[in-house]
């Protein structure tokens, strides 16, 4: 079973703004996937972040129901920052000031619908990227805006990574404005039943394997996925690329780790990864619920 005719599916873009606003006074929260448009080797699509972020988004949002908790999805934000990859054609990259801005602003709009509480959920490592989202929600969360920065499975462990190598400190959010889904035990048995490599970096086998379980059409037909060979960099290698604008000749097809071992099974560990995300947002609200009823009774004493 594939997902959605398009990344519009199941969000806000395909519905009409009564039910988005009579959604707002249900008290309905917004998950928000964020990502960028930008290469992923020559076996897969450009979109391919997106298509991750979007998968998680619309996953959590199902969970989430089935807990008995509406969320809206949001249209997935891919104007983002590209400085280690934009060299390759077709990967986009606007400016931090510009990407700050944008953002801000789209999250700005939703909690002017109603929307106060705001799960934001990113698929793209770059360091300066995340750097970029934080302050964002930063700024939209000094106006009030319960804007959270959401993250789990292998997509938070890189995202962590990358941003403690290229900035020397780990995420700049209070745990208030920052959710870190603890991997579960089934997780953790699955992904290494599935997993048939150790480097997962870029377009490698988990990347490659979400979009040939869940989105196979936007494969390229033309390479033989099978016959890629690994590239499999030190993390010093990996990190001067990074820092030294190297990417491409570190890795002339654009992908980092091993493609070749990809399979549309493995892809499922985006439903398990959704599904601990699912339970930290329920563990998340039902906490903020608790301190407001607390709140209102030290009022009302």
């Amino acid at each position: 079973m594939t997902t959605g005719y398009s990344i519009f599916h199941d969000t806000i873009a395909d519905m009409a703004w009564p039910a988005v606003d009579e959604a707002a006074r249900r008290g309905a929260i917004m998950l928000v996937p964020v990502a960028v448009i930008e290469q992923h080797g020559p076996h897969l699509p450009l979109a391919t972040d997106m298509y991750g972020a979007y998968l998680l988004t619309t996953r959590i949002r199902s969970g989430l129901a089935e807990a008995g908790i509406e969320a809206l999805v949001a249209p997935p934000y891919y104007y983002g920052m590209n400085p280690t990859t934009g060299m390759f054609p077709g990967s986009l990259h606007v400016d931090r000031e510009t990407m700050i801005s944008v953002l801000t602003q789209v999250l700005s709009n939703y909690a002017r619908w109603g929307f106060a509480t705001q799960f934001i959920l990113n698929h793209h490592g770059d360091p300066s990227h995340n750097d970029a989202i934080m302050e964002a929600i930063r700024s939209v969360r000094s106006d009030g805006v319960d804007a959270v920065y959401t993250m789990g499975g292998f997509v938070r462990q890189f995202i962590e990574e990358a941003y403690a190598a290229a900035f020397k400190k780990p995420l700049p959010l209070p745990p208030e404005a920052l959710l870190q889904a603890p991997e579960s035990d089934e997780t953790k048995a699955q992904r290494a039943r599935l997993a048939k490599s150790a480097v997962h970096v870029h377009a490698e086998e988990f990347e490659t394997s979400m979009i040939m379980r869940w989105y196979p059409d936007t494969l390229v037909q033309e390479v033989d996925i099978e016959a890629l060979e690994p590239v499999l960099p030190t993390s010093e290698q990996f990190d001067r690329a990074i820092q030294q604008g190297g990417w491409r000749e570190l890795t002339p097809l654009g992908y980092i780790g091993d493609p070749s071992v990809a399979a549309p099974e493995t892809g499922d560990i985006y439903a398990y990864d959704a599904a601990d995300i699912v339970k930290a947002i329920v563990a998340r609200l039902a906490g903020s619920s608790s301190r407001r009823e607390e709140a209102d009774e030290h009022d009302q004493g």
